[in-house]
C-alpha cells in the first residue's frame, strides 16, 4: 500500500477495507508510532491514478486526476477522520490531517457528506486560529453536484447549529447569519425546519453574549426578508404559501425557545405574526393562536406598548381569533393589562379600545359585550 509503483495493483475492496480499520491500527499503536502508518493514509487519502484514460475525472489543484470509480475509498477515510483526530492529538492533527482534510472538502458531494457529518468534532480538536480558517468556506457547502441533494443542506444545517459554540459572536453574525437566512428560503420543508433551529441558535448565541444591536439586526432582517416582502407577496401560490410557512414557523419557534427578550419579541414580532391572524387557511390561524398563547399566558412578559400602538383592526382580528379558538386566558390577561394602564401613557391616546373593552369587570369583559363574546367567557 506503501509503494507507489504497486498501489494499483491492490484490489480497490482490500483498500477499502485497509481504510476502514486504518483508525483502529493507529489506537492500537498510538501517536508515538504514528510515522509507521503515515504514507499509508496519505496513500489512501489520495488515492491516485495517474493517466488511467477514463473520462469521468475529477482535477485536484495539485494537477492529479482522481478515479470516481474509486471515490469509496476516500469516503471511508472521510468518514473516519475526525477519530483519527482524536487519537493523534492537535499538534499531529494540524501538521497531518488538516491537508488531507482540505482536500476531502473539494472532492465529490459523496466525499464531502463524510467530512460534513463531523464538522462539528473535527473542528473543535482544532486551535482557535486554525478553526477560524474555515469559516470562510462553509458557504462552500451549499455547492453541491446535484441540487437535488436535499439532505445535503440538511446535514449542514445541523452541523452550524452545534458549530454556533466554538465561534465567537461576531463571527457567527458575519458568516452564518447568511447561511441560516438562505437555508430559511430552501424549497425543501425539512431543511427549513432544521434552519429554523440555526436561526432560534444564532439569535440565542448574540443575546446571550450582550450584543443586542447585532440581534436586533438579524430580527430586522428576519422580518425585511420573510414578513414583509413584497416578492414573496406577489409570486405564485407556491411562493406565498411558503413565505407564510416561514413566518409561521420561525416565530413560533422563536417564542418556544425564548431565545431572545419578550419585550423585543413584541415589538418587532409580534405584529408580524398579527398580521397571519386573518389567513385564510385555518391550520395558520391555529398556529397563530397557540404562539400566542405561549407568548402571553406562559411567557408572561408581553409587552404591552406594542398591542396599543396596533390598529383597532388588528387588536379585534386577535382577539376574536383567541375566543374562536378558546383561548379565553390570553385575551383576558391582554384585557386586564390594557384597562389598568395608566392613562397618562403617551401611547394609549393612538390607541382605540373596543366598546366591550372600556368598562372591564372582574374577569376583564364588559357587560356591553357583545352576547356571544360573554357566553363563550
Amino acid at each position: 500500500m506503501t509503494d507507489p509503483a504497486r498501489a494499483q495493483t491492490v484490489d480497490t475492496e482490500i483498500a477499502k477495507h485497509c481504510a476502514f480499520s486504518l483508525p483502529g491500527v493507529a489506537l492500537t499503536l498510538g501517536r508515538q508510532n504514528w510515522h509507521c502508518l503515515k504514507d499509508t493514509y496519505e496513500t489512501l487519502a489520495s488515492d491516485v491514478q495517474v493517466g488511467s484514460g477514463n473520462p469521468a475525472v475529477r482535477e485536484r489543484p495539485q494537477g492529479l486526476m482522481l478515479s470516481l470509480t474509486q471515490w469509496k475509498v476516500r469516503r471511508t477515510l472521510a468518514f473516519s477522520i475526525h477519530e483519527l483526530a482524536v487519537i493523534l492529538g492537535d499538534q499531529l492533527t494540524a501538521a497531518d490531517l488538516v491537508p488531507i482534510f482540505n482536500g476531502f472538502l473539494k472532492d465529490l458531494d459523496e466525499v464531502r457528506i463524510g467530512v460534513l457529518k463531523h464538522l462539528y468534532d473535527f473542528l473543535k480538536l482544532l486551535h482557535a486560529d486554525k478553526r477560524r480558517e474555515y469559516l470562510y468556506q462553509l458557504q462552500e457547502f451549499m455547492v453541491t453536484d446535484n441540487s437535488r441533494n436535499w439532505r445535503f443542506r440538511y446535514e449542514l444545517a445541523e452541523q452550524l447549529i452545534l458549530i454556533t459554540e466554538l465561534y465567537s459572536h461576531y463571527d457567527v453574525y458575519d458568516y452564518l447569519r447568511q447561511i441560516a437566512l438562505t437555508l430559511c428560503s430552501d424549497k425543501v420543508s425539512e431543511v427549513r425546519w432544521i434552519s429554523y433551529k440555526l436561526v432560534v441558535e444564532i439569535l440565542q448565541k448574540l443575546y446571550a453574549c450582550g450584543a443586542d444591536d447585532l440581534g436586533q439586526n438579524f430580527i430586522n432582517e428576519l422580518t425585511v426578508r420573510f414578513c414583509h416582502c413584497p416578492k414573496l407577496l406577489c409570486c405564485g401560490s407556491a411562493s406565498e404559501s411558503r413565505r407564510f410557512n416561514v413566518t409561521l414557523f420561525l416565530l413560533k419557534a422563536i417564542v418556544e425557545e425564548d431565545c431572545m427578550p419578550m419585550d423585543q419579541f413584541s415589538q418587532h414580532l409580534l405584529p408580524s405574526l398579527l398580521s397571519l391572524s386573518s389567513d385564510p387557511v385555518a391550520n395558520v390561524r391555529v398556529l397563530v393562536a397557540k404562539a400566542l398563547r405561549q407568548s402571553v399566558m406562559e411567557k408572561g412578559n408581553l409587552h404591552m406598548n406594542s398591542l396599543m400602538d396596533m390598529s383597532n383592526e388588528a387588536f379585534q382580528t386577535a382577539s376574536l381569533l383567541m375566543l374562536k379558538y378558546k383561548l379565553y386566558f390570553p385575551l383576558m390577561e391582554i384585557c386586564v393589562q390594557l384597562t389598568l394602564r395608566s392613562p397618562a401613557v403617551p401611547t394609549l391616546t393612538s390607541w382605540k379600545r373596543p366598546s366591550w373593552l372600556c368598562s372591564p369587570t372582574r374577569t376583564g369583559m364588559s357587560d356591553s359585550s357583545p352576547a356571544w363574546i360573554q357566553t363563550k367567557a
